[in-house]
């Protein structure tokens, strides 16, 4: 029961947190919004893992400090908080890059995730295409942001394919939610505003942020057992 409290926090400060984007309740958001990666926090540190990642911790800190700052809505800081943003996205394609390398080689796994990178960088380029000359100043950030969320999800999906595990589908939850708030985000920010598409876009970043604590929670036992099993 213990351990299940920071997880109905996280869930109840997320629920409320989205009723006051919606109502534009500005003091329940100031409420709400900061008590949710802390809740999951909580929860990483209640669990049963022994060991601590300090790559997990720098991720929930980065991301953290980024919505903290997004909260102050300072003016002209959406490349800062763009930059600050990006710092998660490559310690988690460290992550899921070195889980793939311990792993037995597979081509038809490899070719399809190769696939989805060409795809993903696809639709990068065609995002780029929909932006004004107004934002052309972001176009060198959505193209780093674009090929490294690729190399996530793609990554994710060949570790997915592999192992078939409960961890690596986690992280590819995780990637593709990522993924998908990334795009509403630039969406919404740089092509056309639809306030709808920020509670979705919220709602994604937020259930992401669990799917990546519950990856490092199971990510180190069920990994050692599956790369074992598949380097035989």
């Amino acid at each position: 029961m213990i351990k299940n409290t920071p997880i109905s926090f996280y869930i109840i400060m997320s629920v409320l947190a989205v009723i006051a984007m919606v109502i534009d309740n500005e003091w329940l958001t100031l409420l709400t919004k900061p008590s949710i990666i802390p809740a999951l926090l909580i929860y990483y540190f209640s669990s049963d893992k022994k060991y601590v990642s300090p790559v997990l911790l720098t991720i929930l800190f980065v991301y953290f400090v980024s919505d903290t700052i997004a909260l102050l809505q300072f003016q002209n800081f959406d490349i800062y908080l763009m930059l600050i943003d990006f710092i998660p996205y490559l310690l988690l394609v460290k992550v899921v890059i070195e889980d793939a390398v311990h792993l037995k080689f597979k081509m038809n796994e490899c070719m399809f995730a190769s696939i989805c990178f060409l795809f993903l960088v696809l639709v990068m380029f065609f995002v780029i295409g929909t932006l004004s000359v107004t934002y052309q100043e972001y176009i060198p950030i959505i193209i780093g942001y674009g090929f490294v969320l690729a190399v996530y999800v793609s990554t994710s999906l060949y570790v997915y394919l592999i192992t078939n595990s409960d961890f690596a589908m986690y992280i590819l939850i995780a990637s593709v939610f990522g993924l998908i708030a990334d795009i509403i985000y630039t969406i919404i920010n740089m092509v056309f505003y639809v306030k709808a598409l920020t509670y979705i876009e919220f709602v994604l970043q937020i259930i992401s942020y669990f799917y990546i604590i519950a990856y490092f929670l199971k990510r180190d036992v069920n990994f050692e057992i599956t790369a074992k099993e598949e380097l035989l």
